[in-house]
């Protein structure tokens, strides 16, 4: 089995990892309420997309690398890597 985040740091209401995928690979990320993720794609091309509740996909986005895209309304959140991927994700939890 392998794990595409790799936690690096870890306290009480932040994590900083690295992510590496493969080509094919997911990760997905769900947000709560009152929290939120940044994520940084270092290497390789990736999209991101987030579905409402019983509707087609509401966002879509293909990240430029280095760039953060911040992650801040709450849902489910599905990171497709298109070539192999490295890059950075930070979650804050909710309250933090």
């Amino acid at each position: 089995m392998q794990f595409p985040l790799i936690n690096l740091l870890m306290g009480r209401q932040h994590q900083l990892g690295a992510l590496v995928l493969m080509r094919g690979e997911t990760f997905i990320e769900t947000i709560e309420e009152g929290g939120m993720a940044v994520m940084v794609v270092l290497r390789g091309t990736a999209t991101i997309s987030r579905q409402r509740a019983g509707e087609q996909v509401g966002l879509h986005m293909t990240p430029r690398s280095g760039e953060p895209v911040w992650l801040t309304s709450p849902g489910t959140y599905c990171l497709v890597a298109k070539d192999h991927v490295v890059g950075l994700r930070m979650l804050r939890a909710r309250g933090g």
